[in-house]
């Protein structure tokens, strides 16, 4: 029997937190890898439970800055910006959360294109 469309997400969304947590060891608010090999990351403004949670996406942060009220406005790429009701010390937090798992995650990556590539060369001199 197929699973459900929404529980495969929901199976997606709690393995990519346990990665994470097996990378760089954050369960709460952790940054999520969507996909790795086109750097896309995202990460929670507040608990994915609180209602007020708005996930962002890594490499679209262009800029931000403190504002009233425990607020942060977020500047992207786009142009475009938001007034979003977290901290500028939490979201400072969250976003170099999510820069350490990008780090970690590229540099796995890395490390496995270089065992490839040497794999690759050895059966090449074995062919020759």
């Amino acid at each position: 029997m197929k699973a459900p469309p929404f529980l495969c997400c929901i199976i997606s969304f709690e393995g990519r937190k346990e990665g994470t947590k097996a990378i760089i060891g954050i369960t709460h608010k952790a940054p999520i890898a969507i996909e790795p090999s086109n750097e896309i990351y995202v990460f929670p403004t507040a608990s994915p439970r609180d209602f007020r949670c708005v996930w962002l996406s890594h490499m679209h942060v262009y800029q931000y800055e403190p504002a009233k009220y425990e607020q942060t406005i977020v500047y992207f790429r786009n142009g475009k910006s938001v007034s979003l009701d977290v901290s500028c010390k939490s979201f400072i937090n969250q976003l170099h959360r999510t820069a350490q798992l990008r780090t970690k995650l590229s540099e796995r990556m890395e490390a496995r294109e270089r065992k490839l590539q040497y794999i690759f060369r050895m059966q090449q001199e074995k062919q020759t």
